[in-house]
């Protein structure tokens, strides 16, 4: 991911395109103080999980932005906060949704041989180990609640 980062900086840079620029800065920063985090020094690579982990934090924090600032009437900052959620979506796997969630949802009940919802935690640890960072936790664990109340 690192390669990547750095090459989609250059050439946004190389386009004159301020704000995708700012945004990539952005994340190769986080990028390399979660290496540093690590342990490996600013030149580190980072394993896949942890750079996706930094990708999400990166999301979700734009995200709870968003939804603060609609709340405050800043509709012109949330939108600001969109559009960099969407350059950094581009960093993430294809997220399972809707249909697709739920059956993998159904499938890591089925393997837990889950029963309540006190069963939670090890739906959600056997949907990891199957799909890592390929869904939205929020959302899967609605699902759960809603087949296990």
């Amino acid at each position: 991911m690192l390669d990547r980062l750095q090459a989609e900086l250059k050439a946004s840079m190389m386009a004159r395109d301020a704000a995708r620029t700012a945004v990539l800065r952005m994340a190769l920063a986080a990028y390399k103080n979660e290496a540093v985090a690590k342990g490996l020094g600013p030149q580190g690579v980072l394993a896949d999980a942890d750079a996706l982990a930094v990708m999400k934090r990166l999301v979700k924090s734009r995200e709870d932005s968003v939804e603060q600032f609609t709340k405050a009437g800043y509709a012109d900052r949330a939108a600001t906060e969109l559009a960099e959620i969407q350059v950094l979506k581009e960093f993430l796997p294809s997220m399972l949704g809707g249909a697709q969630l739920e059956e993998a949802v159904r499938a890591a009940i089925a393997l837990t041989g889950a029963q309540s919802r006190k069963d939670m935690g090890a739906v959600m640890k056997a949907l990891q180990a199957t799909h890592g960072g390929a869904y939205d936790g929020k959302a899967a664990s609605q699902i759960v609640n809603s087949l296990l109340a």
